[in-house]
């Protein structure tokens, strides 16, 4: 009896450590690869979030209880330089953290969001990413989907253009957002929930609003540290 308690014994934990072993190896091969795309993805959200902008390094402010990444793009109409932001918004969701890139311009409008992180119940929350296509059954079924022309962006993102997010923006529920809902909702400054799914939707708008006052924040002490007398 004793003999084969530490058999299974010596078996399990034999298993446990070769298990063990070999998930370290693998995490240690992956992680490089995972943190390229990764920073792929950011800047590729980007460029889409501050289209025809020349962006700047990545800066970053702290204080009590927050940590927030941001950047600054110019481009340059006529005599003028005009600058752009972009920020890295980032709360809670139904099944986890949502993290966004969101553009705004000098007076806060939204020039674009690009959703890089989520868990959410598929189906539902995770319709955030979902875009409505326009391609035949034929050319989905042969790979030529996008042929043509550029990836639809998902419809969900989309609705943020234009939208004030230094005022409160509101949700109403018009079912899926199309195009023609554009001037309606930009009047209202209001988003289409995804139905079944405004905890989602919530949470974005609300990680949006929260980021351009954050972002307003830091840009203030990076201006004071600048004219701060060099000692």
């Amino acid at each position: 009896m004793n003999a084969s308690i530490l058999r299974s014994t010596f078996i399990l934990g034999l298993t446990a450590f070769v298990a063990t072993f070999a998930l370290s190896h693998i995490n240690a091969i992956t992680y490089p690869i995972i943190q390229k795309q990764e920073r792929q993805k950011q800047e590729n959200a980007l460029a889409l979030v501050l289209p025809g902008y020349s962006i700047g390094e990545e800066r970053s402010a702290g204080g009590d209880g927050y940590n927030f990444t941001y950047w600054i793009g110019e481009k340059t109409e006529g005599n003028r330089t005009i600058r752009a932001y972009a920020f890295i918004a980032e709360k809670p969701g139904y099944s986890g953290a949502i993290r966004t890139i969101v553009g705004v311009d000098e007076k806060s409008t939204v020039l674009g969001i690009s959703i890089i992180r989520q868990s959410e119940t598929p189906g539902l929350g995770d319709r955030v990413l979902e875009a409505a296509s326009s391609a035949t059954f034929f050319q989905a079924i042969t790979g030529r989907a996008h042929e043509g022309g550029e990836a639809p962006s998902p419809w969900f993102q989309e609705q943020f253009k234009g939208l004030n997010a230094a005022t409160k923006i509101e949700i109403v529920k018009k079912g899926d957002w199309n195009e023609a809902m554009r001037d309606e909702l930009l009047r209202k400054n209001s988003v289409s929930a995804i139905t079944g799914a405004t905890i989602t939707t919530r949470v974005v708008k609300d990680s949006i609003e929260e980021g351009v006052r954050t972002l307003k924040m830091a840009l203030d002490e990076h201006a004071k540290a600048q004219e701060a007398p060099v000692r």
